[in-house]
This record gives C-alpha cells, sequence and structure tokens, in this order.
C-alpha cells in the first residue's frame, strides 16, 4: 500500500472541535479516494511540459493541486478567525482529477472571506519564470489568486483578481498582474515578486456577496516564455 500525506489544515488561531472534524474529513476523505497517492520516494515535480504526442516543453513546470508530491498542505483559512461565519472546505474530484474548494460567504460579523492556501512540498527550481497559468472551472465568481515569498511579512500577499467561468478554462498572469496587499488594504515597497520564490498560493473569495461558492482547482503551471 502507498503512503499518503496529503494533510488539510485550518488556521491555528482559530481552533474548536467542529473546525477539527471538518479538517479530519477533508484529510480522511483525500486519503480514501486515493487521489494523489505519494510514493515513499518522491522525485521533484516534472519540469517540462507535455503536447499531446509526447513533444515536451521546455522551461515549464506544472504543479497539480490534488498531487502530494507537488502540494503537501492544505490552509483552510476563513473569516472565522476574526469572528466570522464564512465557510469552506476542500474535497478531491476526478475526470479530471482536481481539488473542489467550495463553501458559502457571509458578511456577517463584518466577514466576508473564505481561502484555501495550499503549500508547496518542494522549493522552485531557480529559473527566470515570466509567466502564470491557472487551470480551473468555478462559478462565475471573482476569486483572488495570491502568492507568498518567505521575503514578505506573514499576512502580506502578492495578489491578482480574476472572473471565473463555469467552464474549465486557463487563467493567464505575468508577475505585474500582481500588488500587494495585507488583509484588503494595499502594501507598498513590496519587493519585487519573483515566481521562482513563490512558496505558498492561496485561492481566496472576498467579493462582497453572500452565498454559495465552487472552484474546482485542477493545475498552475511557470513557463519562462512571456505571454503572447
Amino acid at each position: 500500500m502507498r503512503n499518503f500525506s496529503y494533510t488539510v489544515t485550518t488556521d491555528y488561531r482559530f481552533k474548536t472541535p467542529e473546525l477539527i472534524m471538518r479538517a479530519y474529513l477533508c484529510y480522511a476523505f483525500l486519503a480514501l479516494s486515493g487521489v494523489g497517492s505519494m510514493n515513499a520516494e518522491s522525485e521533484p515535480p516534472n519540469r517540462a511540459a507535455t503536447k499531446p504526442g509526447g513533444e515536451k516543453i521546455q522551461g515549464i513546470i506544472t504543479l497539480e493541486f490534488y498531487n502530494p508530491e507537488h502540494f503537501n498542505t492544505v490552509e483552510l483559512v476563513h473569516d472565522t478567525v476574526m469572528g466570522g461565519r464564512s465557510s469552506g472546505f476542500v474535497k478531491a474530484v476526478s475526470e479530471p482529477a482536481g481539488l473542489r474548494f467550495f463553501g458559502r460567504l457571509s458578511l456577517a460579523n463584518n466577514g466576508g472571506f473564505a481561502s484555501a492556501q495550499f503549500r508547496l512540498a518542494q522549493k522552485l527550481p531557480v529559473e527566470p519564470y515570466r509567466s502564470m497559468t491557472l487551470n480551473l472551472a468555478a462559478d462565475g465568481r471573482q476569486y483572488q489568486l495570491r502568492l507568498k515569498t518567505p521575503l514578505i511579512a506573514q499576512g502580506v500577499a502578492y495578489v491578482a483578481d480574476f472572473n471565473s467561468t463555469i467552464e474549465q478554462e486557463s487563467y493567464y498572469f505575468q508577475a505585474g498582474d500582481f500588488s500587494g496587499r495585507y488583509r484588503g488594504r494595499p502594501v507598498n515597497n513590496m519587493p519585487a515578486l519573483n515566481f521562482s520564490d513563490v512558496s505558498h498560493i492561496s485561492i481566496m473569495l472576498a467579493d462582497k456577496t453572500t452565498g454559495a461558492f465552487s472552484i474546482v482547482l485542477y493545475s498552475i503551471s511557470l513557463s519562462t516564455a512571456p505571454l503572447l
């Protein structure tokens, strides 16, 4: 039997039995699903993507959200850390394989955000990455792609907003699309974003609209080629 090491956690600043149970159930679901099992000896993510027919595209690294060899921890951080009532969960899906982040956004008690943060299992290769591609299927709401590096303060992130569609789609970003934010407020004098420094990738919903949400995350790719 192969080992399974995908971990789902909640923010440690707000640990209640309910949230601990949610995290446990998410972990159990992923473990039982068999999606993203990891061999005892893992290898770094493949730096060459493959076109149909087996042709390799050099200078591209693709990370799969369901794959524990690429992301070893999912941390759910919602407005409950400050008394809000939004909820969010993760669940493995198949055909194609991915992770579904879903729940309900609430504006009660001055809340209004829900997020899933993925920690990279290994440091990215040092390459001059110039673009990033996020592959997902969602619900038509506006989400945030958030990046963290060891070079910025805790709570600060590089953030890019994007409007989702219901169909599976790819969304393209360059470093210039991201700006520094801290709890929704802009942050100036941020270090220049270098994609190879990224250690955490988050998806956040904070569109000030109450109601259910659902976004299925498949993969994120980095390329040394610029966007056309």
